[in-house]
């Protein structure tokens, strides 16, 4: 059995599923992975067949629509040939894969294959009974009842049946000779498993999420690589840091850093500031460190508090370290982890639009003085350490595949 991971997106998207393949990989199973043309090193790294579809994507801020137009719909046309070759060789092949945009999904509809459907966060999964933030905000309050009768109900039908989106896959469908579909739920026939790469405890199931669905916890494979030289040697001399990254894809960092100085020297502590669009310069000092990208495994586990965006892989390294984290949410999964997060009782937790200048540095203070944080923080880590999501979820895939 083949197993094609297809993904599109920035490197947090393609981590986990890159750490599937490699996994499968050691099992004997061949794995290729279809993504952007930027991650050729990283299927080298987990031992996959890599097939470029689409160019690079290193901001996942742009629109929904422009990631589409300039990502996800360019990569149709290569997946469709990288189908149709695998076929002509006779090869066995069953797909993973991250949404239902996946071209992937027509290829399984056209070739009769089997896909497994991988859940990167809770967010995604619509559902009336446990909405992700901020929408299970929006059931509690005054209006609850007509708010999940009728407008949460019309807010998942417009996002599944968007004449924008399934006008797109239904001019593709048509090329394959594939029958129209009324929303983006008419692709899923072909899904015989989905994962969800996040534990129980961190979001609970609701009565009515998609069937076919398993928790296997976070995937939180061991690092590659040790602490660099230099930045094992800052912490040696300065101590624990505060860790500040605003994710691979954010380019537009400078208020997000100026801030971080802010924040260090106020609380007297040093920080390490983790960006490829930001740059060191000679004003940071001594007691600041800037690295492009770190793996956050051996980075975290000497840290006091990690200052992020909120992603999903990102949120679990903190968790897996058992440090504070406070998330700045800006968009996508982020506000609904923040969310997650602050309710467990390990975090903070600001909304888009509702930061102000100075909360940084008191919520910090308090997270770090906080005796019951401290305990959540032990008991969320002592459940990580007893679990490896990976490999469940491979023993998942063999058994369905």
């Amino acid at each position: 059995m083949k197993f094609v991971l297809a993904g599109i997106g920035t490197k947090g998207d393609l981590l986990p599923l890159a750490a599937l393949g490699g996994a499968l990989r050691r099992r004997g199973h061949a794995c290729d992975l279809l993504t952007n043309e930027n991650y050729a090193a990283l299927a080298r790294q987990h031992d996959l067949g890599f097939h470029p579809v689409t160019v690079a994507q290193t901001n996942n801020l742009v629109s929904g629509r422009d990631n589409l137009e300039q990502h996800v719909f360019p990569s149709y046309e290569p997946t469709f040939g990288y189908f149709r070759e695998q076929v002509a060789r006779g090869e066995p092949l069953a797909v993973i894969n991250l949404d239902a945009m996946s071209a992937s999904n027509l290829m399984c509809d056209r070739l009769g294959l089997r896909s497994c459907r991988v859940f990167l966060q809770p967010s995604t999964i619509p559902s009336l009974l446990r909405p992700p933030y901020p929408y299970n905000e929006r059931i509690a309050g005054r209006l609850s009842a007509a708010y999940r009768k009728h407008r949460l109900p019309r807010i998942y039908r417009d996002r599944n049946e968007s004449p924008y989106l399934v006008g797109r896959i239904n001019e593709y469908r048509a090329r394959l000779e594939l029958a129209p579909v009324a929303g983006l739920d008419g692709v899923d026939g072909a899904v015989a498993l989905r994962l969800g790469l996040f534990p129980e405890w961190y979001a609970p199931p609701a009565d009515d999420w998609p069937e076919h669905f398993e928790h296997v916890g976070f995937p939180l494979p061991p690092a590659t690589r040790a602490l660099p030289a230099a930045l094992a040697a800052f912490i040696e001399r300065e101590g624990k840091p505060l860790v500040f990254t605003p994710g691979t894809g954010v380019s537009d960092v400078q208020a997000f850093f100026q801030e971080a100085r802010r924040c260090c020297a106020e609380l007297g502590y040093p920080g390490v500031f983790l960006s490829p669009s930001h740059r060191a310069d000679a004003s940071m000092g001594s007691r600041l460190f800037h690295a492009d990208f770190v793996e956050l495994e051996p980075l975290l586990a000497r840290s006091a508090l990690l200052v992020h965006h909120g992603g999903i892989g990102t949120t679990a390294r903190a968790l897996q370290a058992g440090i504070p984290q406070v998330i700045r949410a800006v968009a996508h999964d982020q506000p609904d982890n923040g969310d997650r997060v602050q309710r467990l009782g390990v975090g903070a937790f600001f909304a888009p639009g509702k930061y102000r200048h100075g909360d940084l540095t008191l919520t910090i203070q308090r997270l770090l003085a906080s005796a019951e944080v401290r305990r959540e923080l032990d008991a969320v880590r002592a459940r990580l350490a007893a679990t490896d999501a990976v490999e469940a979820a491979v023993d998942r895939l063999e058994r369905v595949f």
